[in-house]
């Protein structure tokens, strides 16, 4: 399962406290999309959606905290690697040769994701045990180099974003790797970034969601059309059949 959050914005296009937010869960080969909306991104909201009750699967997501309160009912948690990626970048640009453990970092996890699509590609269900083990090891020297070059260093705000970011690397570090031994995880949540898209187009154009109760609509309306035509059915069959289109549930 992927999960994505877009933030509400006002007319001007920045983020609004408070304001409406679109949320999307995405089954594996995106038969079933599911839009919902929320009047905040707290853990409350987020769990008030229901959407994770009784699911003790896999989710595939940031490390926004609203979601931690659920890992213990979860199989595992995969870190979205895109995200981490943009932490790092976002750590390496401003001081590319302080920070360069962050380049490296991006690097090795960009390196894992070719070689578990390498291994998926010919057949196989896991990494050798040796590839795994060596990009763990330069992972996790990388990442201990991150923290001892950072934590000494002067922040206004504290301990700098590169050590921060390096002690999550860390602490999550089975979570930002677990796509390499369960070849059935994604490494990402793009699928949901792209479900979205559709999403923010509209807000985009409107610049903002007028009401709740529109939202909601909105989102009530895509999450059928959308899943329809991910079993390939077309928007105007669906709903001029005189019968309403639905999915056959799967049991597995």
């Amino acid at each position: 399962m992927w999960w994505r959050i877009r933030k509400g914005t006002g007319p001007d296009g920045a983020a609004v406290p408070g304001a409406p937010h679109a949320v999307t869960i995405r089954t594996p080969g995106a038969r079933l999309i599911w839009y919902a909306s929320m009047g905040s991104r707290s853990g409350a909201a987020i769990a008030g959606l229901g959407a994770l009750d009784g699911w003790h699967g896999y989710l595939v997501r940031d490390d926004y905290a609203g979601w931690h309160h659920f890992d213990d009912r979860l199989a595992g948690v995969q870190q979205c690697a895109a995200h981490l990626i943009r932490h790092c970048t976002g750590v390496l640009e401003p001081h590319p040769q302080w920070q360069a453990w962050a380049g490296q970092v991006r690097g090795i996890l960009r390196e894992a994701a070719a070689a578990v699509q390498a291994a998926r590609n010919d057949g196989k269900t896991q990494l050798g045990p040796v590839l795994l083990a060596d990009l763990r090891a330069r992972y996790d020297e990388q990442v201990a180099r991150g923290i001892t070059t950072s934590r000494l260093r002067d922040w206004h705000k504290g301990n700098i974003p590169g050590c921060n970011l390096a002690k999550r690397l860390q602490d999550k570090a089975s979570q930002a790797w677990l796509f390499a031994s369960n070849f059935k995880i994604p490494w990402t949540n793009n699928a949901s970034e792209q479900a979205l898209k559709g999403t923010k187009r509209h807000q985009a154009v409107s610049g903002y969601w007028h009401t709740p109760a529109t939202l909601a609509s909105y989102c009530r309306v895509r999450s059928y059309l959308v899943s329809a035509r991910g079993h390939g059915i077309r928007a105007t069959d669906a709903i001029h059949t005189g019968k309403p289109w639905l999915p056959v549930p799967v049991s597995t």
